[in-house]
């Protein structure tokens, strides 16, 4: 549900040829990252799961949520400049 609201805010801020603030825009962006939903799903689903596997992943989320993050941005900055 989170994802859809943060797509939401995002078209309706582009239909009206608003730029948010940096706060305002980074925030909509940790709600709209799916990857760190998408990546431990992934590594849950494709392999046997032992505790070690499970607190590496916990350790690394950090990363994956900052490589999301990028991900995001720089989908939004193509969009951006084809529009």
């Amino acid at each position: 549900m989170g994802v859809c609201r943060a797509y939401l805010v995002e078209a309706r801020s582009h239909h009206a040829r608003q730029t948010p603030r940096l706060e305002e825009y980074l925030s909509n962006i940790r709600a709209a990252m799916t990857g760190p939903i998408l990546l431990p799903a992934y590594f849950f689903l494709s392999q046997n799961i032992e505790e070690q596997a499970i607190q590496q992943l916990l350790c690394e989320s950090n990363i994956i949520n900052l490589s999301s993050m990028i991900t995001t941005c720089q989908n939004q900055l193509l969009v951006y400049f084809l529009l």
